[in-house]
């Protein structure tokens, strides 16, 4: 058991292990860390019902702790950008459209980590975004920690409401939200 520990701890992973892997023996330094937010109990590895269906057995709790929770703010220029050049790229491309995003106003926050800390660090924001067409439409977009294409720096992840054609979001960008 100590080289698969070593060698997560050298990839810079924490692992907690299912009371099954060790023997009934407790993990060690899993008495309320960085990793959770109370104690694992190592007989059925923090989730319910053991290990008999959530998760998977053996290895379950896996954590990246190089986030550093921070994050663009909702109304920065690049992460608009970044939606806009998506928008204008997907409805010409897929769409066939000559739609864009003209600007935005009504930018706000919406919601900071909504799931606690042991995930992806996130920031929900909501904007009204002015069409080529004339209409205004509401964007919902989250900005991610590290979720790049190569996941060097932070991604955006966004939906136009009532133009969601791909259904990616449905019902209505609804997914796109908290």
């Amino acid at each position: 058991m100590r080289i698969p520990a070593l060698l997560a701890s050298a990839a810079g992973l924490t692992i907690a292990l299912n009371g099954a892997a060790l023997g009934q023996d407790r993990a060690r330094g899993l008495g309320g860390t960085t990793l959770t937010t109370s104690r694992i109990d190592p007989d059925t590895g923090g989730f319910r019902g053991g290990s008999s269906g959530y998760g998977i057995p053996g290895g379950l709790i896996f954590r990246d702790p190089r986030f550093q929770n921070v994050l663009l703010p909702c109304d920065d220029p690049q992460a608009l950008t970044t939606v806009s050049q998506r928008f204008a790229e997907k409805e010409g491309q897929f769409w066939n459209s000559a739609l864009t995003i003209a600007g935005f106003d009504r930018i706000r926050q919406v919601s900071i980590n909504p799931w606690g800390r042991n995930n992806i660090p996130r920031i929900y924001c909501s904007a009204r975004a002015h069409l080529s067409d004339g209409r205004v439409r509401t964007v919902d977009y989250a900005i991610m920690e590290d979720q790049s294409i190569i996941g060097y720096t932070w991604g955006v992840e966004w939906c136009v409401r009532g133009l969601d054609r791909g259904w990616s979001f449905a019902p209505n960008c609804r997914m796109a939200r908290p």
